[in-house]
């Protein structure tokens, strides 16, 4: 997924919340955050066929993870509640049915998210130790490690960026279940 937001592909993430968060469901706790390289879910049979090249190889015990990008918040919506209904986005990001599919059917008392996200590269990326307590299904991962933001740059220039986010937008608001009346769900 990584790879996908670095090289402009994509510009949301899905979230309905890991097993850690099993009751709450997602909850966007931070406008910014850095993006962990995990393996839970990223299996290329999840994801469109032209675009499964994109997963990597998962880190084996005591291999290092490489931290290479910052995210920034640029908008929370809830998603259509149903997989029917997200069909509109379909040329706004990588996953295949299969995988959407899971996705709603997960905990189905829950509602599904789509975070909108600016992606900045780092200019300094750092190997950190992948540690037990950054492993397991759950949205945030606490780092022991400092890992420093500064000058980190934009993946797209602010032209690209306005573009993807506004046709992101134009097809939420087209879309009348699930989008809350095009309003955004969270901030």
């Amino acid at each position: 997924m990584i790879r996908a937001l670095a090289g402009g592909t994509q510009i949301f993430l899905v979230r309905k919340g890991g097993i850690v968060e099993a009751r709450r469901g997602f909850e966007l706790r931070y406008p910014e955050f850095l993006l962990f390289p995990t393996f839970e879910h990223q299996h290329g049979r999840y994801l469109k066929a032209e675009y499964r090249d994109l997963v990597g190889q998962p880190a084996g015990t005591g291999d290092p993870v490489c931290i290479s990008h910052l995210a920034r918040v640029a908008g929370a919506f809830r998603a259509p509640r149903s997989l029917a209904e997200i069909e509109p986005l379909a040329q706004c990001h990588i996953w295949n049915e299969e995988f959407l599919r899971q996705r709603y059917a997960y905990r189905p008392d829950l509602p599904l998210y789509l975070i909108m996200v600016r992606v900045y590269r780092l200019s300094e990326p750092r190997m950190i130790p992948l540690r037990p307590s950054y492993a397991g299904c759950k949205s945030w991962v606490h780092l022991t490690e400092e890992i420093s933001i500064e000058r980190a740059a934009p993946v797209m220039d602010d032209g690209q960026f306005e573009q993807r986010r506004s046709e992101l937008v134009t097809r939420l608001s087209a879309l009348s279940e699930g989008f809350e009346n095009g309003k955004q769900a969270a901030e």
